[in-house]
């Protein structure tokens, strides 16, 4: 291993962030295995709020006897004053610099590069300032990049045009995103979290390239938007190498949700479940539960709690709090509500599901897409509701809901019973027309990923570039 060029990564520790990165270096490792591959990582907050995806998955990796390295970085305070989650990682980002140029300097062999998690994009200083390549890796949508990126040329241009609840934002080669489906943080350009945001995206003029974790199929409008000649992101290469998922086998094959499906009709059940940091409060709840035995349709329903910590990260539901009285009972012929982790993948692949109500975090997204199940579009934060547009009115592969932004997200039975019913009833025309288009892009995605498809041709360029740069040494 000594011997070997070292190739760097630098995650945020989330586990939609750390995973996706590690899969990336799996298969970037399928094309190139003469570079020694190194993850830099930090530690969480507060261990007893160590995200178990995270822990569960690293454990994996060691027990396949995975060939990477990982750094466990000195720990450092979290930062105590900020005003959103996209400052708070701008700033913890920074105080893990010295850490990442220690270890970079200390490497075993000549580094060939350093990539890094778009939210941790200050690390990219440190790359240059050791003359080392470095790369961004984004694990969201190649939209919500687009959009970014257009609103942080209008900021360097000082036309910063003024957001209104009723208008849109035009980026060219895109439609136009409806007030409705803006990341929160849009709402006040004056805020340090969009300020963080807007500069996580002019740093990315000072890495070689960006990997976005997305391809031409699933969303052909902000590709081509970053890729010919709109001049959202001047002069820097985009790699679009996606869907890049954590498909392994698990040794989840008893799970009680799994052996409950497997008793159940081809495409039958819903399944409703919100990421890795969506609980709701009792009274959103019980409107769920009625939705669920108002639409007579069979359903899975992973029920959690929010844990205090930054991130949210989620710990049991207590169903004798947020459920009505006599729920399980009336339903327990039809469904079934699970208070804990859940194997999502091996869900989302049973023969038994028939539609999914979906947060719409993109790692979510893209296993619902790969696995051809249609989707309710549920979106709590971050680029959700826009994930969620694309997926309403771009790919069609979901029946729109009606959502109060205002009200922390509020859906009310009716509403969710409509949405379902159209998304499993029978007959229905808009089941049909989203089966049909969820059917279409799961092919898409898998072609994309084959040999000679869109993603591989741009994972293979990558890897050349990499590969030629196999000779270069640090300056110290």
């Amino acid at each position: 291993m000594a011997n070997k060029p070292c190739l760097y990564f630098f995650p945020v520790y989330a586990a939609g962030h750390l995973i996706s990165m590690i899969e990336f270096a799996k298969r970037l490792s399928t094309f190139d295995n003469s570079l020694s591959i190194h993850f830099l990582l930090m530690l969480p907050e507060d261990p007893s709020h160590n995200s178990p995806l995270c822990s569960s998955y690293l454990q994996s990796l060691q027990a396949q006897n995975t060939p990477f390295q990982f750094h466990p970085l000195p720990f450092v305070e979290p930062p105590t004053s900020f005003d959103g989650i996209e400052e708070f990682l701008s700033l913890k980002a920074t105080y893990y610099m010295p850490h990442v140029k220690a270890e970079l300097l200390a490497s075993p062999s000549p580094v060939s590069g350093l990539f890094v998690d778009f939210f941790a994009n200050d690390v990219i200083d440190v790359a240059n300032e050791l003359n080392i390549p470095s790369y961004v890796f984004y694990t969201s949508p190649a939209t919500s990049f687009a959009l970014f990126s257009h609103l942080s040329n209008q900021e360097q241009e000082n036309d910063p045009k003024e957001f209104s609840e009723a208008g849109e934002i035009c980026v060219p080669g895109l439609v136009p995103i409806p007030s409705t489906c803006w990341p929160d943080v849009f709402w006040n350009r004056k805020s340090r979290s969009y300020k963080s945001l807007m500069n996580f995206v002019r740093l990315c003029s000072k890495a070689k390239a960006v990997v976005v974790n997305s391809n031409i199929y699933l969303e052909k409008a902000a590709v081509e938007a970053l890729t010919e000649g709109t001049q959202l992101i001047p002069g820097q290469k985009l790699y679009p190498i996606g869907p890049v998922l954590s498909l392994r086998e698990s040794n989840s094959k008893d799970h009680e949700c799994l052996k409950w499906l497997d008793g159940q009709p081809m495409k039958s059940v819903v399944f409703l479940c919100f990421g890795n940091r969506g609980a709701f409060d009792v009274s959103q709840n019980r409107e769920i539960a009625r939705a669920l035995e108002q639409s007579g349709h069979r359903f899975l329903w992973v029920v959690r709690t929010a844990s205090k910590n930054l991130l949210r990260e989620l710990t049991n539901g207590n169903l004798d709090e947020v459920l009505p009285r006599g729920f399980l009972e009336k339903t327990k012929e039809r469904g079934l509500v699970w208070p804990s982790l859940v194997p999502q993948i091996e869900i989302l692949s049973h023969k038994a599901i028939g539609g999914f109500v979906t947060h719409c975090g993109w790692n979510s997204t893209m296993e619902g897409l790969w696995f051809g199940v249609p989707m309710v579009p549920w979106p709590h934060g971050a680029e959700q509701h826009l994930n969620a547009f694309h997926l309403v009115k771009e790919l069609q592969v979901a029946v729109d809901m009606e959502i109060d932004r205002k009200s922390e997200g509020f859906v009310s039975a009716t509403e969710l019973e409509r949405a379902i019913k159209c998304l499993m009833d029978e007959g229905s025309e808009e089941r049909r027309r989203v089966r049909e288009k969820a059917e279409e892009i799961k092919l898409a995605c898998r072609k994309a990923v084959e040999v000679g498809g869109v993603s591989y041709a741009h994972m293979q360029k990558l890897s050349e570039e990499l590969g030629m740069q196999k000779g270069h040494s640090q300056s110290t």
